[in-house]
């Protein structure tokens, strides 16, 4: 009788740890959440970091990632966006990354003030994105801006005189008139940009091309626009993306470490006299090292 008894309760036992074992399984306790904060231009920067504070440019990201997607700790990624964009091949090489990482555990990203032009291609990225009611989202779009001033400088009587080799050698000049032909050639380099902005777009966020051409055209949304036009998923505060990500994850009450936070003066890390300029920046800018010695500044 006794050993009938107490094979009872070691099935009993049994029964409670396997059915307690099912309940448990989807969530990974002890888990680590990576919360990243994208709160400046993206650009490549090669020069030395400041005495006081490394500098967070492309790469500082793509290695952070980099280094989040290798290890087995992290669950998942919390990118919290609060940039305008930044330089051409600089945000397609993170956004390349974040689409990388988000291939093999969950990104979210969370656009807490501004999310724009190379930014959202950023954030596009990601499997998720929720953004604050009054965010600005969007700017899909690229610009260039060419400075002449040979009219001024007619009126004060200053002459330039060019030499080169090679016809299209100071395309943009800001010295003369710009020809019909130099014109085609710079639109073709900007619709270029902007097709593959808007393939890259539509193929994340699983819109048709035609669509995300609609929506784009440099338009700018406040989040819950851009959550009615497809751009992001979700309206919401950074409490929500957390718990979305957990979500995604399949973790529960994660240990949080933070990367990418700065001391810099300004707005998250934005100078705030600079801001609207900048706001339009974009993906365009990485073009500019083309034309570096002719002073032509291009923006998206």
């Amino acid at each position: 009788m006794r050993k009938i008894v107490l094979l009872i309760i070691i099935l009993f036992i049994l029964l409670v740890v396997s059915i307690s074992a099912l309940i448990l399984m989807p969530f990974n306790f002890g888990g680590k959440i990576a919360k990243v904060y994208l709160c400046n231009e993206i650009y490549y920067d090669y020069s030395p970091s400041g005495f006081f504070e490394k500098k967070r440019d492309a790469n500082y990201y793509i290695n952070l990632l980099d280094k989040l997607e290798k290890d087995k700790s992290v669950k998942g990624v919390l990118l919290i966006i609060n940039s305008p964009g930044g330089e051409v091949v600089a945000s397609e090489e993170l956004a390349k990354k974040v689409k990388e990482v988000s291939e093999k555990k969950p990104v979210v990203a969370y656009i807490q003030t501004i999310g724009a032009s190379g930014a959202y291609m950023v954030a596009s990225s990601s499997n998720y994105i929720v953004a604050q009611r009054h965010s600005v989202v969007g700017s899909i779009g690229v610009r260039m801006d060419i400075i002449h001033f040979y009219g001024l400088m007619k009126k004060l009587g200053i002459n330039v005189t060019t030499i080169k080799a090679g016809k299209y050698k100071d395309i943009g000049s800001p010295y003369r008139p710009m020809t019909p032909e130099e014109k085609k050639i710079l639109e073709k380099m900007i619709n270029e940009t902007y097709n593959y902005f808007i393939m890259w777009v539509a193929k994340n966020r699983n819109l048709s091309i035609n669509y995300t051409k609609k929506i784009a055209e440099g338009k700018i949304y406040l989040g819950e626009d851009a959550k009615k036009v497809g751009l992001v998923d979700e309206v919401g505060d950074e409490e929500v993306a957390l718990k979305k990500l957990e979500e995604l994850a399949n973790v529960t009450n994660p240990t949080i470490e933070e990367y990418g936070l700065s001391e810099t003066s300004g707005f998250f890390g934005l100078d705030l006299e600079r801001l609207a300029y900048y706001f339009g920046y974009g993906v365009g800018k990485g073009l500019s090292s083309v034309f570096k010695e002719l002073n032509v500044k291009i923006e998206g």
